[in-house]
């Protein structure tokens, strides 16, 4: 019997690639076998187990279309359900005289920035929501400190990856981590964990033990948008190599593992993937763009999730890599 995984990464204001995909299995009704979620997918996975309309949760609170003005007011205001600016602490914070020249610097430019407005009830049931789920699901956080994250798994993913992967419990507290930013601060994060797309933007190198991989990355593999020229857009750069130099190593290392399969090289039974499918962002996004989630975004995820699922003509080209 073949086993299937779906690797669902989370990033900025394009969680809606996910979502186009979850729609894509849901019409298809091709369930896999286990997902792997990092960072807001995590959110987007357990509302669409649930049921919910995942299109429609993630773009009922976009407000602007994007752009400059929708970035001063996410700066200013913070995003709706997700976020909000601090200014009430920062203010507190300058009733301590500050001693040192750091300490001048934490007052003036501090680290946390903006504060999480999930309350625990609802951090709770996402938290139930992947526990009690018949398909197996794998999220991660990241020990900042030691350089080394950690994977969390439901008992379904225990059962699919049974001596193969160490997997931590899902529970609230980890849900909170995956989902903190670094922009709310190191010192207050929970159990010293954030958020695990810092570390590795898609959990994929573990799949190995799945026959058929789809991955789909919420950023393009390569650069597609105009050389940068200023450093506004250099900072869209770097952020963008951030992401995808992690994911490109482990799609490096599974097809690697392939290569060696059909070789006859490796032949653990432990390993059984034979295909890597691979849907990513197909647009240029620039730096005010994030954190703003885009109906294109969903249509063409769903369209490239539609034709690979359901074994369209650009199908077995995709699954070639």
């Amino acid at each position: 019997m073949q086993k299937r995984a779906v690797a669902l990464g989370g990033f900025g204001g394009f969680n809606l690639h996910g979502a186009g995909v979850l729609t894509a299995l849901d019409r298809l009704e091709r369930m896999p076998d286990l997902f792997t979620v990092t960072s807001g997918q995590i959110v987007v996975l357990a509302a669409w187990l649930r049921g919910e309309d995942v299109r429609r949760l993630l773009l009922e609170h976009r407000g602007a279309s994007g752009g400059l003005l929708q970035a001063w007011q996410t700066a200013l205001f913070g995003h709706k359900g997700v976020f909000r600016p601090v200014l009430g602490e920062h203010a507190r914070r300058w009733l301590d005289v500050p001693l040192s020249p750091s300490a001048v610097l934490e007052r003036l430019i501090p680290a946390r920035q903006y504060a999480p407005v999930r309350d625990r009830d609802t951090v709770a049931e996402i938290a139930r929501t992947l526990n009690e789920a018949e398909v197996g699901v794998v999220f991660n956080t990241y020990d900042f400190r030691s350089g080394n994250g950690l994977l969390h798994g439901n008992a379904a993913a225990r059962r699919l990856m049974a001596g193969e992967v160490g997997l931590e419990d899902i529970t609230a507290e980890a849900v909170e981590s995956a989902l903190w930013l670094y922009l709310y601060g190191f010192e207050e994060a929970p159990g010293g964990l954030i958020d695990g797309a810092y570390h590795r933007s898609i959990i994929l190198s573990e799949l190995h033990g799945f026959d058929e991989v789809t991955v789909a990355a919420p950023f393009p593999v390569s650069w597609i948008g105009p050389v940068p020229r200023n450093q506004l857009e250099v900072e869209n750069w770097k952020i963008r190599q951030w992401f995808a130099n992690s994911y490109k190593a482990e799609v490096a290392r599974l097809r690697r593992v392939i290569e060696l399969m059909e070789r006859g090289t490796l032949n653990d039974p432990a390993y059984r993937i034979r295909s890597l499918t691979e849907l990513p962002l197909r647009r240029h996004y620039g730096y005010f763009d994030y954190f703003t989630e885009k109906a294109e975004v969903f249509d063409d995820a769903l369209a490239q999730a539609l034709d690979h699922f359901g074994g369209g003509p650009a199908h077995e080209q995709r699954r070639a890599g």
